[in-house]
């Protein structure tokens, strides 16, 4: 029995790496191995290379989710009435398919999704406006036309946003960040789904005058009898470093109000925010809706 230097689980078997963490082993850190079964050397699994163990908790009995998951009777009713997907396990190919095996014989239903099609980016709509026959947006890498009938799921959620706390964040309270709310449609024909930022898209002529009301008219526009997804709102934030705005319209004005505030403490702050996980929600979701 070896012990991993870098989690400080206990390691069963002969390996290069850590099981559980994907750390190196050192040397005297691997179990050893018989003189003439040479050991074999294992690379990190990496994200493009690892396949996600999904499970569709609405659709399955607490009394599996119990067994299969080692859930209390309790976490499971609970898990069970929210409903969605659970993540179970993101490993490599073969011990996926054991996992799945194992899921199977206990009576769940398991699905099985590349990790790197859960995390294809999004193409984000810098700007766009409302047509008859559908709409018009423009993105990172030029115009889209999205007519209705194309989409088969939508999925919106609020982003959470904050600066990252100092010391003297604790001591001054600053002004809250406006919490953003972004929405993916995703497309039967192609793979990316289309990302739409309300507080970074520049409107065409808008009757409502208002960003979300002008969403909310597009997705009854295009989206028709496609699948919608809110359940992300009451997911825990799990927060990131936040990205840097779009290069649009809208960032320049952003840039020009953050120049004439340049003598706050707030102006070079690290920003936090929720939208890696939403963008992953969104990508589970879609991979399961493409399978059934």
């Amino acid at each position: 029995m070896a012990s991993c230097p870098a989690c400080g689980r206990s390691i069963a078997l002969a390996r290069a790496v850590c099981l559980y963490c994907g750390a190196p082993l050192g040397s005297g850190q691997q179990a050893p191995a018989a003189a003439d079964a040479p050991l074999l050397e294992a690379a990190p699994v990496l994200p493009k290379d690892r396949v996600l163990v999904l499970l569709d908790v609405a659709g399955t009995a607490p009394e599996i989710l119990v067994r299969a998951l080692a859930f209390s009777p309790y976490e499971a009713a609970l898990i069970g009435r929210r409903g969605g997907l659970h993540l179970v396990r993101a490993s490599a190919s073969d011990a996926a398919l054991r996992e799945a095996e194992r899921l199977r014989s206990l009576g769940a239903e398991p699905l099985l999704v590349p990790e790197a099609e859960v995390r294809a980016r999004p193409l984000l709509c810098l700007a766009g406006e409302r047509q008859a026959t559908g709409l018009t947006l423009r993105t990172e890498q030029g115009s889209v036309t999205l007519a209705p009938g194309e989409a088969f799921l939508v999925v919106s959620g609020p982003i959470t946003r904050e600066y990252l706390p100092t010391s003297e964040r604790r001591r001054i309270a600053t002004a809250r960040l406006e919490e953003g709310f972004r929405v993916h449609v995703h497309r039967r024909a192609a793979d990316r789904p289309l990302e739409i930022d309300a507080l970074n898209l520049e409107l065409g002529f808008a009757a409502s005058g208002s960003v979300r009301l002008e969403i909310q008219a597009w997705l009854d526009v295009v989206a028709g009898d496609a699948k919608r997804d809110s359940g992300f709102s009451r997911l825990p934030p799990v927060l990131g470093p936040a990205e840097p705005d779009p290069k649009g319209a809208l960032s320049a004005a952003g840039s020009l109000a953050a120049g004439a505030r340049s003598n706050t403490s707030d102006e070079h702050a690290l920003v936090l925010d929720n939208l890696a996980q939403f963008r992953f929600y969104s990508g589970c979701l879609a991979a399961a809706e493409r399978r059934r």
